[in-house]
């Protein structure tokens, strides 16, 4: 009696016998790939999206700015640091629709963790106590203004789309009305 090989013809010899190994089921590959795979996936999102703490600093100006000033123009407006104490309540970034408060205030400094900055629907919407004649966002890191708010009929509600792929440090420049 002769043998085979399992990859040959059967018809070769009825009475020969297989040889090798049977095919194994590796079922524990499959759920291995998929960890793997989801794992890569959410790397990749987090990565291409630039997760990371985005800050805003609140700072107080003497001069008014608007969207086309320079950064020149921005230094000599005399803006200081404001305390924001009562501020985490009256500041929120929206991811497209939804608040997000801060998770921590410093100072004049209000830091959301876990932002994706790269993300298209960064925006920020403040409420005031007392109202403002103007208010910028700037981004001090390229040392430009990014975007003017628009306020409400008071001056006491202000909001405005900040956009994707920016920096995670940006200055909000309120200019209080005058009296």
């Amino acid at each position: 009696m002769s043998t085979r090989s399992r990859h040959e013809a059967r018809w070769t010899d009825e009475r020969s016998t297989a040889s090798g190994r049977l095919p194994r089921n590796q079922w524990w590959v499959l759920p291995l790939l998929l960890v793997a795979l989801a794992l890569v996936l959410f790397v990749a999102w987090r990565v291409y999206n630039g997760v990371g703490t985005v800050t805003y600093e609140v700072r107080q100006c003497q001069q008014p700015l608007t969207e086309d000033s320079s950064w020149g123009e921005v230094q000599s407006a005399g803006c200081d640091p404001a305390d924001v104490g009562e501020m985490p309540d009256s500041m929120l970034l929206m991811r497209g629709e939804e608040p997000v408060e801060p998770d921590r205030t410093e100072g004049a400094v209000l830091a959301w963790d876990g932002w994706a900055v790269n993300s298209p629907e960064h925006s920020v919407q403040l409420r005031l106590e007392d109202p403002a004649e103007t208010i910028v966002v700037a981004e001090p890191t390229n040392q430009r203004i990014r975007t003017g708010l628009s306020g409400d009929t008071a001056d006491v509600r202000w909001g405005g789309f900040i956009g994707g792929r920016g920096p995670t440090e940006y200055w909000v420049l309120i200019t209080p009305s005058s009296p």
